[in-house]
C-alpha cells in the first residue's frame, strides 16, 4: 500500500536536512490534525482554490491539497525565496501535484495572478510576527472571494508550552522569544488582540477556539531547542540574552527531549474561524 502523505512527511523529516527545516516539518506534522478539523468545521472543500500566508517549507499545504482534492487549488505564499525553494522540494518529494508555492510579501502580493480570489485562506504563526496584524488582516481579506473563509492558527503569549516533569527552560525560551519580537518591531499583543483586529479588517468571527497539541517529549523538546538555536542571533542581535544563555537553554531543552516519560506541549493556540461577508 502506498504511503500516505502524514508518512512520507515523517520519513522526509529524517532525511537528514538541515535543523530548521526539520524542525520546522516536524511542526507541520504536529499540528496536522488540528489544521485539519478547523478546516472541516466549514465542511466540503473539495473543489476549491485556498492560500496559505507564511507557508514556510510545508505548513499546512499537505492538508490543504487533502482536503481540496484533485478538482482543487492550493497556493502557498512565503517572504524567503531560499524557503520558497525548499517547499518546492518537499512538495515534490512528497508528490503532491496540486500545490503551487510562490516568493513574495503578502502585502504586495498579486491574488488575482495567482488564481485568485481564493475560497479559502489559512495563517499559522504568521500573523504574530506582523507589525500591523490588522492590516496583513484586511489583505488576506482582499485576496478571497465573498464568502470566502479564513482559519487562523497562532500561537498566544501566555499561557507557555507545558511539560510534565516541569522543564523551566520551556518558559524561558518563550518569553525570550516574545522579547525579541517586540525589540524587532512586532506588535505587543498581537495575538491576544487578533479577534478585534480581524473583526475591525472586514471578517466576521464564526467560531473562537484554542487548544494544545500533546506531543512525545523526543519530538516536541527537539522542535523547542531547535527554535532556539534558530533564534539565537535574533535574541543576542537584540540584547535580549547572551549567547552563552541561548545555549544553556539549547542544551537543556535538548537533554529533556532523551527522557522517555512525561509529555510536552505545543504553545496554546488561538483558533480563530473568520468570514468575509
Amino acid at each position: 500500500m502506498p504511503e500516505s502523505i502524514p508518512e512520507r512527511i515523517r520519513h522526509y523529516v529524517l532525511d537528514g536536512s538541515d535543523r530548521d527545516l526539520r524542525r520546522l516539518l516536524s511542526v507541520a506534522e504536529v499540528q496536522a490534525e488540528s489544521a485539519r478539523a478547523a478546516i472541516r468545521r466549514i465542511g466540503d472543500i473539495a473543489g476549491w482554490r485556498a492560500i496559505e500566508c507564511g507557508c514556510g517549507p510545508l505548513g499546512c499545504l499537505a492538508v490543504l491539497s487533502e482536503l481540496v482534492g484533485p478538482g482543487g487549488a492550493v497556493v502557498g505564499v512565503d517572504f524567503g525565496r531560499a524557503t520558497v525553494e525548499r517547499a518546492r522540494s518537499v512538495i515534490a518529494v512528497l508528490g503532491i501535484g496540486n500545490v503551487e508555492v510562490v516568493a513574495g510579501d503578502v502585502h504586495e502580493f498579486d491574488a488575482a495572478g495567482a488564481g485568485g480570489p481564493f475560497d479559502l485562506g489559512y495563517t499559522r504563526a504568521f500573523l504574530m510576527h506582523q507589525a500591523d496584524p490588522e492590516r496583513t488582516l484586511r489583505k488576506i481579506a482582499g485576496m478571497l472571494r465573498p464568502g470566502g473563509w479564513l482559519i487562523v492558527q497562532e500561537p498566544l503569549r501566555t499561557p507557555p508550552p507545558r511539560s510534565y516533569p516541569h522543564v523551566g527552560a520551556i518558559g524561558r525560551y518563550w518569553e525570550l522569544m516574545h522579547e525579541a519580537a517586540a525589540r524587532s518591531g512586532v506588535a505587543p499583543d498581537a495575538v491576544e488582540n487578533l479577534r478585534a483586529s480581524a473583526a475591525r479588517a472586514g471578517f466576521e468571527v464564526a467560531a473562537a477556539n484554542g487548544f494544545f497539541n500533546v506531543m512525545e517529549p523526543s519530538v516536541g523538546f527537539e522542535i523547542h531547542a531547535s527554535a532556539v538555536a534558530a533564534l539565537k542571533s535574533r535574541l543576542v542581535g537584540t540584547s535580549v540574552a547572551a549567547g552563552s544563555e541561548v545555549d544553556e537553554l539549547e542544551r537543556s531543552l535538548r537533554e529533556a527531549a532523551s527522557s522517555d516519560d512525561g509529555w510536552l506541549t505545543s504553545p496554546f493556540m488561538l483558533d480563530l474561524t473568520l468570514r468575509k461577508p
